[in-house]
């Protein structure tokens, strides 16, 4: 996995940990800890995405085997219908 993963599930964590003391104290520290958790995770999150948009652009775009097998019989049909002389 990559580094960016990593980091986002360690913030996670920590993010986590920070709501639990805000949910149980309320004060102003904790408050800002969780924003600040927040914030870090939002900016990498955004990293992550660029990461995986640029993998997706040099991957060949490959169908699933069941999507294959639909448009298949789809394609069957639309031509039986057309050499079909009772249909419409």
């Amino acid at each position: 996995m990559s580094d960016i993963h990593e980091q986002l599930m360690t913030l996670f964590r920590k993010y986590f940990e920070a709501n639990q003391d805000w949910e149980m104290h309320r004060t102003h520290a904790a408050g800002k800890r969780c924003r600040s958790y927040l914030l870090e995770i939002r900016k990498i999150a955004h990293d992550r995405r660029i990461e995986i948009q640029a993998i997706r652009e040099e991957k060949p775009k490959l169908k699933s085997p069941a999507y294959k097998q639909k448009k298949l019989q789809e394609l069957a049909q639309k031509k039986k219908a057309q050499d079909d002389p009772d249909t419409n």
